[in-house]
């Protein structure tokens, strides 16, 4: 049995991600199954690649390793820029299953993008967050045009959605 030097081990991430066909979630499931925490940094730079797809197949990826509580740093930076809409997505769904520490304020924005389900998961992510109006965008979210974000504020309603755990100031 031969062992895989790290680099080699790195680029064939990256070469999973970037042979990603952008529809089949299989393949990224296989990448996810096969993640290990020599490969978080790699993953973390795989969503900012300059490819969209890659960047895409990495945020998946990401995400599911923060469903099963893979302890990897919030890539909160990626707001800063004009993201895919699957990759908001993707970042906004973690939400939930990590410790964050970032200005919720950076996801106010994707309360009214054209996606319903980035909508949706936007309105997750800032209540989650703590937002200090989260209680009147609840109410707002309620008269949306999307079923998926009314359904979204009803749920997290009825959770009375506890807000992430955010650090302390030190």
């Amino acid at each position: 049995m031969s062992v895989q030097s790290p680099y080699a081990v790195a680029m064939d991430l990256i070469a999973q991600l970037r042979a990603w066909d952008g529809k089949t979630i299989a393949a990224l499931k296989a990448v996810a199954d096969d993640l290990n925490v020599e490969n978080y940094r790699v993953l973390l730079a795989a969503c900012r690649d300059e490819d969209e797809v890659t960047a895409r197949a990495a945020s998946w990826v990401l995400k599911a390793a923060y469903e099963r509580g893979a302890s990897i740093p919030y890539p909160a930076d990626l707001f800063s820029r004009d993201l895919h809409w699957e990759i908001a997505l993707h970042l906004l769904q973690s939400v939930q299953h990590v410790t964050v520490d970032f200005p919720v304020e950076v996801i106010r924005p994707y309360l009214t993008h054209q996606k319903p389900i980035v909508r949706a998961w936007a309105l997750d992510a800032y209540v989650r967050l703590g937002a200090a109006d989260a209680a009147e965008v609840l109410v707002k979210a309620a008269d949306d045009p999307a079923a998926s974000v009314r359904a979204r504020a009803r749920n997290l309603d009825k959770e009375k959605a506890q807000p992430v755990p955010q650090p302390r100031p030190s």
